[in-house]
């Protein structure tokens, strides 16, 4: 069972719950709306993870994020609002929507918790215009998602949300005693995650050579001058004999790739998670933190080997110029939004478990009112993900590619009330069901590409979710 000290504590929460509850009746009443009560109070550090593991049987939603390096973990479960957009315009949408609802709301947080106050997960489209499959039915456009119970943790302290939506004669006490009643059950006992599923079985989406045959027409494109740049997608099924367990799933890529955004979205019988080394943008405080992540290499076997191949990166002409088409950009959309908009004037490399990247951090001011949700959607999507000209390359895919990306190289990540949060680009990413889930990877295909070599990319970038999967 839970500590006595934390289930104490999460009634205390409740109790605050209801003070805030009664403001918040009194505010409906007058605006003729339901209004948002969230209530933050610490408990005693757990694993989030389990808190995701375990809600499998309570919640069709359910989320997870963690920077594993930083020993952050977040999961929520229960959606006590949500908010769906379609279109273009799906960015403003949410954007407004979020801001909405925060305006009235009745919160009771304490800054110096992690994660404290209401936490929205979002995820969006990578195309909206894109010919749609049913593979992302329940995966909408722009979704934002309020949990009911959000747990964290940064390692030393951890804290507990409840959140709910008051009309002018709701009673929400039943509600979060059960909420508390929900928390003991799922996160007291000590959790260990499973193994990773085995007997797993790939095969590619498209026939065989049909994709390089899309490289070799965008190559041809491209020489034609039609286009400087097109990112192309491709997917890859694995099925297994026994059910995938999302949860087993994030644990060995949380062990596996520390440095990066380890993220979950489960809708319904399906979850699209993930372990993307790409922040999209950050918003803490004023200052706005993105990333420029273009140019690919493999590991080497030797460490004489891995340094050739990071040097040989470095060096590459070709290579160094794709990076510095989306650092440009990245650079030009923060400027018409943000202040000191400032990066390194060569890349760095980034060095994964099965790879290593050009990489350049961007950083900046937030002036005004801008929140992460504007940045998302001026950045999204870069031309590491898209192409370039943008509109030109993104009708070239949205023709050519004969794939669904849905939130495929799409933005993730979590909004708060002020605005503030964190997206990262959802690659290295699969849609996971009960017995198939959909793998995606990309490479950047420019004049000189040749698609053989591009599709080795693509099996180095499979690796991650293919051995988290449990796939040789």
């Amino acid at each position: 069972m839970i500590g006595v000290s934390v289930a104490a504590t999460a009634l205390r929460g409740v109790r605050r719950m209801e003070a805030q509850a009664e403001l918040a009746r009194r505010r409906a009443s007058r605006l003729g709306c339901p209004i948002l009560v969230s209530v933050t109070t610490e408990v005693k550090p757990r694993d989030p993870l389990a808190l995701f593991a375990r809600g499998l049987g309570v919640t069709h939603n359910r989320l997870f994020w963690s920077l594993p390096a930083t020993g952050l973990a977040v999961a929520g479960l229960g959606a006590a609002w949500s908010f769906a957009a379609t279109g273009p315009e799906r960015f403003a949408a949410a954007a407004a929507a979020w801001r909405e609802l925060i305006a009235t709301a009745a919160i009771d947080a304490d800054p110096g918790l992690p994660f404290s106050g209401p936490m929205a997960a979002a995820g969006f489209a990578f195309d909206p215009l894109r010919p749609a499959s049913g593979l992302w039915d329940g995966y909408a456009d722009g979704l934002l998602l309020l949990p009911r119970l959000v747990f964290a943790s940064d390692g030393q302290r951890a804290s507990l949300t409840l959140n709910g939506l008051v009309g002018p004669s709701t009673s929400s006490i039943n509600l979060h005693l059960s909420a508390v009643r929900r928390l003991r059950d799922l996160i007291g006992r000590t959790w260990r995650p499973p193994p990773v599923g085995v007997g797993v079985t790939l095969e590619d989406a498209l026939p065989p050579g049909v994709w390089r045959g899309i490289v070799t027409d965008a190559v041809a494109d491209l020489n034609a001058g039609h286009l400087e740049k097109v990112v192309l997608a491709r997917e890859v099924r694995a099925r297994a004999a026994t059910p995938f367990d999302p949860a087993a799933t994030l644990d060995a890529l949380r062990r596996d790739y520390p440095e990066t955004f380890v993220f979950a979205v489960a809708r319904g019988g399906r979850t699209f998670l993930g372990a993307s080394p790409e922040r999209l943008v950050s918003v803490h405080g004023r200052v706005v933190a993105a990333s420029a992540l273009a140019g690919s290499a493999p590991r080497g076997k030797t460490i004489c080997d891995d340094v050739a191949f990071g040097q040989a990166l470095l060096a590459s002409a070709k290579e160094r110029e794709e990076h510095a088409v989306v650092v440009r950009m990245i650079r030009a959309a923060l400027a018409d939004a943000c202040a000191q908009v400032e990066a390194p004037d060569a890349p760095m490399l980034m060095r994964l478990r099965n790879v290593q990247h050009l990489f350049t951090p961007v950083t900046a001011t937030v002036t005004g009112e801008t929140g992460v949700l504007d940045l998302v959607g001026r950045l999204h999507p870069t031309p590491a993900l898209g192409g370039q000209p943008r509109a030109a390359a993104l009708a070239w895919i949205r023709e050519r590619e004969q794939l669904d990306r849905g939130w495929y190289g799409g933005p993730v990540g979590w909004v708060d009330a002020h605005g503030q949060g964190e997206f990262a680009v959802a690659i290295r990413s699969a849609l996971v069901g009960r017995h198939e889930a959909s793998l995606f990877a990309g490479a950047g295909i420019v004049a000189a590409s040749d698609p053989a070599h591009e599709e080795r990319e693509t099996n180095i970038k499979l690796k991650a979710m293919l051995g988290a999967l449990g796939a040789s």
